[in-house]
């Protein structure tokens, strides 16, 4: 045993982190107008089970301390359209939420499969990297466009063009990626 005041050399030992998890995830295809007829009901099972609203327009997902039900929808923004919706349930075993989720979609006449491929969470870095270099190439330079005497109104359009496009991007990516 060494004195209060001594120092001894002591070799740090940096252990790997602990890998993650391996989650459960089962994908609920429909059809937009079946989604919209039904999407009520869907809304109450996710608050009969605890989960809440977390995401955003963009990345709409519920969630609790154990599951998250993320939703993907394909949507016709010029006949202002819900063509497709994908929910996707993630959990680190089965629950009750996911039997209910499957009679759900059983009744509501949605496809259930077991989804092997990785979380949208797991390829979030490498979509990230690729949007910012289709930034690189496609993001309208404003100060640029202002100097060369543009009109506000176009460059506005221009960006927003942008936006809807690079949406489009991100979740062809994401599709790619989680494939």
């Amino acid at each position: 045993m060494e004195p209060c005041g001594a120092r001894s050399r002591r070799e740090i030992v940096n252990y790997p982190a602990l890998p993650p998890r391996p989650r459960m995830r089962f994908r609920f295809e429909m059809d937009g107008e079946v989604y919209s007829k039904n999407k009520e009901s869907f809304k109450r099972l996710l608050a009969k089970h605890g989960l809440r609203w977390r995401g955003s327009l963009d990345r709409p997902f519920w969630a609790s301390s154990t599951e998250r039900v993320t939703a993907v929808f394909d949507r016709d923004e010029e006949r202002d359209l819900l063509r497709s919706a994908a929910l996707v349930w993630e959990s680190a075993g089965k629950s009750r939420l996911l039997e209910d989720l499957k009679a759900w979609a059983w009744e509501a006449g949605a496809k259930a499969v077991e989804d092997r491929s990785p979380s949208a969470e797991d390829v979030t870095d490498e979509v990230e990297q690729a949007l910012r270099y289709w930034d690189i190439v496609w993001k309208p330079n404003e100060d640029w466009l202002k100097a060369q005497g543009r009109p506000r109104a176009w460059i506005e359009a221009d960006v927003k063009r942008w936006k809807q496009r690079r949406q489009e991007r991100r979740r062809e990516l994401v599709g790619q990626a989680t494939d």
